[in-house]
């Protein structure tokens, strides 16, 4: 990354790297909903099929209910930092929806039970999945727009990426607006 060292470039290779890095190392996202002018942010844990991040939560939960009611909503991952020049992270804004139909569900629980060995254990027995599965449903995360921050590149340093159907919609440019 000799370019975007100073922070003032970034391929699209080296910001899908960066992403994808992240994506696959963090556990859980911050999601931010809301519905009839009330903000609520919750912690999800998620799995990534390219951009797009599936999640499973309770259709009784505060968030899924904003998003039946409101689907544009907005994400952040990060991992956690010692110290300010240590933080980098993404920062998201898209809609999430309720996965419907067998086959959108099915590629929900093999990414969910990719990243994590726990959700392949549920699956691995039935009747206990069956059980918690009532109590969940599949919600893909998509976003329209990523902002990825890394400090180590310079106080502040902010690329954006623009997305459309889970895919790059441009090149990476410098975000000078937080």
């Amino acid at each position: 990354m000799t370019s975007s060292a100073a922070g003032a470039a970034m391929t699209l290779d080296e910001f899908e790297t960066a992403v994808q890095s992240l994506l696959n190392s963090v556990s859980a996202m911050t999601l931010a909903t809301s519905a009839d002018g009330r903000p609520w942010a919750a912690d999800v844990y998620f799995a990534a099929s390219g951009y797009e991040l599936v999640f499973f939560s309770s259709p009784a939960s505060r968030h899924s209910r904003n998003l039946a009611a409101n689907s544009r909503c907005a994400a952040t991952v990060h991992p956690s930092a010692a110290s300010w020049r240590e933080i980098k992270g993404l920062q998201m804004e898209g809609t999430a929806e309720c996965m419907t139909g067998a086959e959108a569900t099915a590629h929900a629980l093999l990414v969910y039970g990719a990243k994590f060995p726990f959700a392949r254990d549920l699956m691995a027995n039935p009747l206990e999945m069956g059980k918690k599965a009532m109590n969940v449903k599949a919600h893909m995360f998509r976003p329209e727009c990523i902002h990825y921050l890394d400090n180590a590149l310079g106080f502040g340093t902010r690329f954006s990426l623009r997305v459309e159907n889970g895919k790059a919609s441009g090149m990476p440019e410098r975000d000078t607006g937080h």
